[in-house]
């Protein structure tokens, strides 16, 4: 697969945007918890030839202005996109897709080494979790 070849880039395909698989994400979907971080993800059929389509929120509740909610996106974004090759391998052997949805839970405004490391934490879980379920399936 070409998609697969070094590129640490986030494109607009790369993010889930489909009300109807967000709905069903959050429905169904089960998740991996950190401090300050939490992944829910749902094995789905998505509209695209990426394995995994990726969003990211932080609470209004815990950063009241929108500037601040903003910069923990953009950290998580960030770091997400550094990692997500291992996550592409891991699914991409196995031909599986998922919807992934990173909330950040954390109570201050963090630093990107801190986001870099706990994203690390989740996407290693994850993908042991998604090839324990695969594992299952078989």
């Amino acid at each position: 697969m070409e998609l697969l070849k070094a590129r640490h880039t986030l494109c607009k395909d790369e993010r889930l945007s489909r009300r109807k698989i967000i709905e069903a994400l959050h429905a169904q979907g089960a998740s991996v918890k950190s401090p300050a971080i939490i992944l829910v993800y749902l094995p789905c059929e998505l509209p695209v030839d990426f394995p995994v389509q990726a969003m990211f929120s932080a609470s209004k509740r815990l950063f009241k202005r929108a500037h601040d909610r903003n910069r923990v996106k953009r950290l998580l974004r960030e770091a997400y996109r550094k990692q997500k090759n291992v996550v592409y391998t891991s699914l991409a052997s196995r031909k599986q897709q998922y919807a992934l949805h990173f909330i950040f839970t954390g109570k201050q405004l963090p630093n990107y080494a801190y986001v870099f490391g706990k994203m690390n934490d989740l996407i290693l879980r994850f993908c042991n979790e998604a090839s324990n379920a695969s594992a299952v399936k078989e």
